[in-house]
């Protein structure tokens, strides 16, 4: 078994070399990062009591983290072919129409989700949506084709099932969240009094939450073959989906992942 140092760079590795496409997006993507998080500093302009370029920071951090599962996903595959590569293409295509629309309205101190008060905001608003989709669509695709490859490999099972299935949980709390006015249900509705990092609501009901355990189901469920076991893979599966169900019920009932102390 390879030591966990050797692992990491191994992952590193195997994601460069199969998609250098999606390796040098996250790498852009880790750079506007960097850069939103230091614009925190700069600019004192605030949405819902938070920066304006925490939102950009984090969904920059999500698409890092998401690029690069496919990335390494890509490298159990052994000829990807040109579905796969259409993909890649597709993904970073919608990637790059979300992030500059939300480092867009964040330049303007503009909400990016639920702005619909123009026809250029409801129109990027749909648009925003369907690339959404479009990220979660090719996840699940490029799960699909590595899921095909599973013979009795346990990490290309696991691979496959978490983002397959990250994907369509992703998209069920996601619809729903984009069919409300806001991601809060009761309580203030204001960052600033929300959970540590995440600003998810300590007083309401909160949709990011479940929407956040949905997607990283992708990441989750690969971890679980470490494990050694099938069942160890299924377990957490099925554990990933209690938990979006259980964050979901609780959200729009108004209760928050956690009470304000």
């Amino acid at each position: 078994m390879m030591s966990e140092e050797f692992a990491v760079i191994h992952f590193f590795r195997e994601a460069k070399r199969s998609s250098p496409l999606l390796w040098w997006a996250s790498v852009l993507m880790l750079l506007g990062m960097i850069v939103c998080f230091a614009l925190q500093f700069a600019d004192a302009r605030l949405i819902a009591g938070v920066s304006v370029w925490e939102k950009p920071a984090k969904f920059f951090l999500s698409l890092v983290v998401q690029a690069l599962t496919l990335a390494w996903a890509i490298s159990l595959i052994p000829k990807s072919g040109r579905g796969v590569k259409t993909a890649t293409w597709m993904f970073v295509a919608a990637l790059v129409l979300e992030m500059s629309y939300m480092i867009f309205r964040a330049s303007r101190a503009e909400a990016s989700h639920f702005n619909t008060g123009t026809a250029f905001a409801a129109i990027m608003y749909a648009m925003m949506g369907l690339g959404a989709l479009t990220l979660t669509a090719t996840s699940a695709f490029i799960g699909w084709r590595v899921w095909q490859q599973r013979g009795s490999d346990l990490m290309r099972l696991a691979a496959g099932v978490g983002l397959m299935l990250g994907a369509l949980l992703g998209t069920l709390a996601g619809g729903y969240l984009s069919s409300h006015t806001s991601h809060w249900i009761g309580g203030d509705m204001n960052d600033a009094t929300g959970l540590g990092f995440f600003h998810w609501s300590t007083t309401g009901g909160d949709l990011r939450v479940a929407h956040f355990v949905g997607l990283h189901t992708a990441q989750t469920v690969p971890l679980a073959a470490l494990l050694g076991s099938k069942w160890a893979v299924y377990g957490v599966a099925l554990l990933c989906l209690i938990l979006m169900a259980a964050t979901f019920g609780m959200a729009v009932m108004g209760i928050p992942l956690l009470w304000a102390a």
